[in-house]
């Protein structure tokens, strides 16, 4: 059975939850409205015409409810500039928009910025801000809300509800789809701050029910602005922590299975983890954590192939070779995987080491190396692939056959994976038509998948003929993305991965080392 392991683990799962063919039905208990969609625009424009002063900062601090943890949620506004903190417990991650960059620091204070690729709420912003209504319509009211309902739903954009009070032209309540998935936020308790009427309560819910609650404790204007506040802080630490003197370190790697499997060593106990570029974080077994004694952190639930239980701990010493890391915050999922019959995968290496160093995967001499950022200059003779790090997985262009796929660059999966909504974009209903029925492994469950060969894949400027593909209608835990180039593909290429630069540097090979 092919692995793809990082497809669990691919986004911010804390309010992912599965698919049902009833969440794209429009929300419950509307009934006709006998206005129309043109008078429910005005009304919300009207209640939109006041705006808060200009060359201020508004800071709002709020009390947090969040996965069974109380904490503070922060955020400033300055112009079109926007920063917030959330804090739950010892846990602190940040994110913002500063002079149109898109940047977050997670939870192990790595700070890094991205391209912006999910576009589809602001195609749904801009699309209810027209008065073109063949995108937007009104499909009733909701009694219980007191509210008109108007479902917004543009090509390219996501299918949504807005609920807008019958009085005040505020939205009280929007549901939206994401990943086949709804969404649910309750804005409450309006009240009139600097002539604009702002919400006191924030509710939001997903589908396996997280919640996450907020309360207002303050809300102020400074009219003596400081542009500091909403600037794109520095990373807090150096997360991975090199040798005196040494700055480029081969990492106790072996191949299984067409996998990088890398010796991890948690709290000086030894265990196989998978060098994962796929996974949004590190991620630990369950079982670690009980041989351990590591306190666990927060409890909610995920979803992928299905729902998965899902929690956070704090381990003191990771390391990694010769490299330590310290007091690093990782997800505890459970990692149903053997590499082979000898080889337990206990956990995954992803997003944050490789958001701190630069890996070199030589899959020509067939070692990985961590090299540190400020040592690493580009090697020469490399194609320059811009990466995405929108979801913490390093998304890229490739083209398939003759229309442009994005992919993420997976070391974490042996397989290349494409969802069959690509496949059916894609044209390639004639190879499908003589596909293989095979079956994929992921946190969460099993998928089904038909094994093609495409005609061509090009990536980072060389083509790759008659390659073997997986098509999957499974949901992948992704959005904006068309599936996955797994090691099967990526041993044709000798692969630095710097997201300091939002850049992988390629080299096409003669002869991929492993796996020939």
């Amino acid at each position: 059975m092919r692995w793809v392991a990082s497809l669990a683990v691919l986004a911010a799962v804390c309010w992912s939850s599965p698919a049902a063919a009833a969440l794209d039905d429009a929300p419950l208990g509307v009934i006709p409205s006998s206005t129309t969609l043109a008078k429910v625009r005005a009304l919300y424009e009207r209640a939109h015409l006041a705006a808060h002063t200009k060359n201020a900062t508004l800071i709002e601090t709020w009390h947090l409810q969040q996965d069974g943890e109380s904490g503070m949620f922060r955020d400033w506004h300055l112009g079109k500039d926007v920063r917030e903190m959330t804090t739950l417990g010892p846990l602190v991650y940040e994110n913002g928009i500063h002079n149109g960059t898109h940047w977050q620091q997670n939870r192990n204070g790595i700070t890094f910025t991205f391209a912006g690729y999910h576009e589809r709420d602001a195609i749904d912003e801009r699309a209810w801000a027209s008065h073109d209504e063949r995108d937007v319509r009104l499909i009733g009211e909701s009694v219980p809300a007191n509210a008109y309902v108007v479902e917004v739903d543009p090509p390219r954009g996501r299918l949504e509800w807005l609920f807008i009070d019958k009085q005040n032209g505020q939205i009280v309540r929007r549901e939206r789809m994401e990943k086949r998935r709804r969404y649910v936020t309750a804005f409450e308790d309006f009240k009139a701050f600097d002539g604009v009427l702002e919400p006191s309560h924030i509710r939001m819910t997903d589908s396996l029910g997280n919640e996450r609650e907020q309360t207002i404790a303050t809300r102020l204007l400074d009219s003596t602005p400081d542009p500091k506040d909403v600037e794109i802080p520095a990373s807090r630490r150096s997360f991975v922590e090199f040798p005196n003197g040494i700055s480029t370190v081969r990492l106790p790697v072996r191949i299984v299975n067409g996998l990088f499997v890398v010796r991890v060593g948690v709290d000086y106990h030894f265990y196989d983890f998978l060098l994962d570029s796929g996974a949004a974080g590190i991620v630990i077994d369950p079982s670690i954590v009980e041989s351990l004694g590591l306190e666990r952190l927060g409890a909610r639930v995920g979803a992928t192939l299905g729902p998965f239980a899902e929690s956070t701990t704090i381990v003191q010493t990771m390391t990694v070779g010769p490299l330590h890391l310290h007091n690093v915050v990782t997800r505890v999922v459970a990692v149903p995987f053997r590499a082979d019959e000898r080889t337990r995968i206990a956990g995954l290496l992803g997003f944050d080491f490789f958001a701190d160093t630069i890996v070199h995967v030589d899959t020509e001499r067939g070692f990985v190396e961590a090299i540190a950022p400020a040592a690493f200059r580009t090697p020469a003779g490399m194609t320059t692939v811009p990466l995405a790090l929108d979801d913490k997985e390093p998304a890229a262009r490739a083209r398939i056959g003759n229309v442009e796929a994005r992919v993420i660059l997976d070391t974490g999966a042996n397989r290349t994976v494409l969802g069959a909504a690509f496949a059916d974009r894609a044209d390639l209903a004639s190879e499908r038509s003589l596909s293989i029925a095979s079956r994929f492994r992921s946190v969460g469950g099993i998928g089904m998948a038909a094994t093609v060969r495409v005609h061509t894949l090009d990536f980072g400027g060389s083509a790759l003929h008659d390659p073997l593909v997986d098509i999957s209608s499974a949901e992948l835990g992704v959005e904006d993305v068309d599936g996955v180039l797994g090691t099967d593909l990526l041993r044709n290429y000798d692969i630095y991965f710097d997201y300091h630069a939002n850049a992988a540097y390629v080299r096409r090979l003669k002869h991929g080392w492993f796996g020939s």
